[in-house]
Parts: structure tokens; sequence; C-alpha cells
């Protein structure tokens, strides 16, 4: 069995919306008092308590006695809240590099909550959540297919507020039986800004990819909003389309993101990076604001190997130094290199050297001969 969570679009109507709206709140409400009490607890009696999920269950009982409204929405989304921060808390004390857990606010806070599923949850193209009745749902009949399988164990689902739309993502378990050939290929990838192909493999490849039209719109909708009085109606329809476009520019990038890594997956049985991955911002055509989601992009290729292709090597890291500054030939390092220059010649043995590709198979040498290496 393997765990997988599938994304739908909710289409919930206007009491279900506002009921909704309510739950988003009570569990930023409970999430942020159980912490000022847990902040106030160790503050005033240090070493005297120990944290577990009892005193977790303790203040949540406390919060919901003192504040009658808690009561009217579903239970179980409130007890995942509290339990999402027992594990921040948990995992601030073993990992010193997890910061310490802060409270969610209105504005920065990602709108959503998570609960239990009934067995009756998927009826058909409707979910039934509890508390709040039958939701349609829309999705690819892939995934219609999927939910309504019997053979299919659902987890639990969250349902969650973006830009003006719902979605709910269903974890389930599964057995997989679809999986990939071995290959025995591996490629190196070297990042760059989308510009130069914000992918560069290896074997000589460059990856782009264009929603400039979707940036130009949100700067234009963010100008004429700007010369709109907030609430009126010519405001609220610009927001709408506003919200249109920034949703279009996520859906179209992870779709993007989606499809590339499974044939990555398919293709290649390991797939090299760079080690200070996490410090690079790939720009969205050279837009400052608007930053590639990498990481993201890296968990799915670690998750899809996992799915796929278990027993491949998989991604793996390894050192970054002088992979763009040394020719692949003979070794030479260019330490006087520009950071402008794309393509140079080698002074040592003359190699004429396109600089992404020549350090995508610098980084691929390295995993090859077995130096600093760094697997995931």
């Amino acid at each position: 069995m393997i765990n997988k969570s599938v994304k739908v679009r909710l289409y919930p109507n206007r009491k279900q919306k506002e009921q909704f709206q309510n739950n988003f709140g009570a569990c930023r409400f409970v999430y942020n008092h159980i912490l000022d009490r847990l902040k106030k607890l160790y503050q005033y009696y240090p070493g005297q308590y120990r944290l577990n999920i009892k005193l977790i269950n303790t203040f949540l009982n406390q919060i919901k006695d003192e504040n009658s409204f808690l009561k009217d929405v579903e239970s179980t989304s409130l007890q995942q809240s509290s339990r999402d921060l027992y594990k921040s808390y948990m995992n601030f004390f073993k990992n010193p590099k997890t910061r310490f857990p802060r409270f969610h606010s209105k504005k920065k806070t990602r709108l959503s909550f998570r609960q239990t599923v009934t067995a009756n949850l998927v009826q058909g193209k409707y979910f039934k959540l509890r508390k709040y009745g039958k939701i349609r749902y829309r999705t690819s009949k892939e995934y219609i297919n999927l939910l309504n399988n019997s053979n299919v164990k659902i987890n639990s689902i969250t349902v969650s507020c973006d830009n003006g739309e719902y979605y709910a993502i269903v974890n389930i378990e599964i057995v997989n039986d679809v999986l990939f050939d071995f290959t025995g290929v591996s490629v190196g990838f070297d990042v760059n800004s989308n510009r130069n192909g914000w992918l560069v493999s290896s074997a000589g490849d460059k990856f782009r990819f264009d929603i400039s039209h979707e940036n130009q719109m949100i700067k234009y909708l963010n100008r004429q909003l700007s010369l709109k009085q907030k609430g009126s109606r010519s405001f609220n329809r610009l927001q709408r389309r506003l919200w249109k476009y920034y949703n279009k520019r996520t859906h179209k990038l992870y779709d993007y993101i989606h499809k590339l890594s499974k044939c990555i997956v398919e293709d290649f049985d390991t797939v090299v990076f760079e080690k200070n991955l996490g410090s690079i911002k790939v720009l969205i055509g050279g837009e400052q604001n608007s930053v590639f989601p990498l990481m993201e992009f890296i968990r799915l290729l670690e998750y899809k190997f996992g799915w796929y292709k278990p027993d491949a090597e998989g991604v793996v890291f390894v050192d970054p130094k002088y992979t763009s500054k040394t020719c692949n030939e003979c070794g030479y390092i260019h330490n006087n290199l520009d950071v402008n220059t794309r393509n140079w010649i080698c002074p040592e043995c003359g190699s004429s050297l396109d600089r992404d590709i020549n350090a995508a198979i610098n980084i691929l040498n390295r995993w090859d001969n077995g130096d600093c290496l760094v697997k995931v």
C-alpha cells in the first residue's frame, strides 16, 4: 500500500461557503490559543510539564468550553489542527533546524482545515462531508473512478480556499500496480534562470516554460484594482478576474512540473542535482515576484521515484563547487569566468562549452566518480 493525494475542485453553495469560512477561522483560533497556552506554561513552569497529546487535548477541551461558538464547527477538524501544532512542537525539539511554531495570521496563513472521513465520503460526483452534507466536486474521469473504487482506503480530506476557489485534497491508500522499467541511465541537472532554460540536462536538453501572459494580466489588474474603491461592484469584479489569473498561473505551473517529473522518472534511474539547491531561486520569465517552486519539484521527483521506481537510486545531490567553471573534457578550472558568459572556450584543450550544459555534465560526473555523495 502507498499513500497518494488526489486534488479536486469543490463547488459548495452559499451556506456551505459560510460554514467553510467559519471552520477556517475556528481552526486558526484553536491553533493560536493552544500555542499561547503552551508558551505561558513553559514560561511560568519550566521543566514541570512534559508535552504530550493528552496535554494538547486538555487545552482543546478547555478552549471549547470557554468558547461556545466552537461547538458549531466540525469537531474532528479542530482535533486535527491541535495535532498539527503538537507535531510542529515535537519536530522543533527533535530537529534543531526546524523553526519554532508560529501563530497563524489571518492574512498570511492558508485557509484550510482537515477532517476525518466516514465510509460513505464519495457518492458518485459528490462528497458527503461531516456537518456540511453533500458537495459537488469536479476532476478527471481517472480520479473519479479512483475515488469510487472500493479497494481504495480514504484516510482524510483537506478543504482549502485559494483566491476564492475551493479545493479538496483527499489522502488515500492504494496498491500501486504501475511500475516503470529500469533504463540504467543517469542524468545531471543544472538549475538556472528561466531565460537560459530553467533546467539544463547533461544530455543538452533545456527546459523552458512561459506564463508571461498571466504575469502581465496580474500586473495590469493590480494597477486597475488600486484605482477602484474597495468593496464597490467594479472592485469586486476586478478582484475576481485577478484571482482567476492567479489560479491560472499556479495551475499551469504545477501541471507543468507534475508532467515533467513523471517523464524524468520514466526516462532515468538516477537524477543528480546540486547540493545547495534550496538557495537557488528560479525566476519565472524574469519576474522578481514570481519564484519557481523548485523544492516542490524535487519533492515530486522523490515521491514519483518511490511510486514508479522504488528500487532506483532516485534523487541525489553533489557538491556544486566549480561545476560551471570546470571543463568537462580536461578538468581545467576557469577561475576568471564571468557570470554573464554563457559560452566559453577552454584555454587548455580548446573545447567549446555551453556554461549550463557543461555544469550539468560535471554534476553527473561527480556522482559517477563517487565524489561528495549526498542521497535524499
